[in-house]
């Protein structure tokens, strides 16, 4: 890198440097890289050309990477660059099913489906997974797809549940959404009567009926029910 180089806060970056001496072969050298005044990597020796490499991760204030180099007298040069740390973003998550109003059985498949984001990394490198408080993590499928969405099915059990939906990034933060609903018992069948026309009424051939009856559920309120 060069004075002024953005890198990724969290992100891994390889550092490259070359050293030399007049007085002895590269191999007896021995570099050692620095953030500041942390090690980043110990003592080794560079390649025959000079050429030494060390793979960190920044993720403090501190910028200023120093190359240094000693030989076998204990003699030692360093080389600095001062360079811009860019803060990364948080994934992101976002709930689109299930819903908080919406009617949900312990003996039926529940849909679960979400949109995950991160700022810098893809979508499939995003690990995702829903989690109950009631149930504890949930065993369905959340591999996003290229655009970031998870979908899955699954069963919940009967109760109120705090659902959330988490996203983890390849820096290790993290994103939430959270909803809350009621799982009911077993979905019980919906009544129906017929209540006009009576068993075995008799009318005359082109006149009208009047067709009524009276339809319930024990899960839902009527006008969620389908008549036919």
């Amino acid at each position: 890198h060069q004075d002024g180089d953005e890198v990724y806060e969290a992100y891994p970056v390889t550092f490259r440097g070359t050293v030399s001496d007049v007085d002895h072969d590269t191999e007896a050298l021995l570099t050692t890289w620095y953030v500041g005044a942390d090690e980043i990597c110990p003592a080794a020796a560079p390649d025959a050309d000079g050429l030494t490499s060390c793979d960190a991760v920044l993720s403090t204030n501190d910028t200023e990477v120093t190359l240094e180099v000693r030989d076998p007298s204990d003699a030692a040069a360093a080389a600095h660059v001062n360079l811009t740390l860019v803060p990364t973003e948080s994934p992101t998550a976002e709930i689109d099913e299930p819903a908080e109003n919406g009617s949900y059985y312990s003996d039926t498949k529940i849909t679960f489906s979400g949109l995950v984001s991160d700022g810098e990394d893809l979508p499939e490198e995003l690990i995702a997974w829903w989690e109950s408080d009631l149930d504890g993590e949930l065993d369905i499928d959340t591999v996003p797809s290229e655009g970031g969405e998870v979908l899955g099915s699954g069963y919940l059990t009967e109760g109120e549940h705090f659902l959330t939906l988490s996203v983890e990034d390849t820096t290790n933060k993290t994103g939430t959404d959270s909803v809350t609903l009621t799982v009911g018992p077993p979905n019980s069948v919906p009544i129906c009567e017929i209540t006009a026309p009576a068993n075995d009424d008799a009318t005359a051939e082109g006149v009208l009926v009047v067709f009524e009856g009276v339809v319930g559920d024990d899960d839902v309120s009527p006008s969620q029910l389908t008549a036919t």
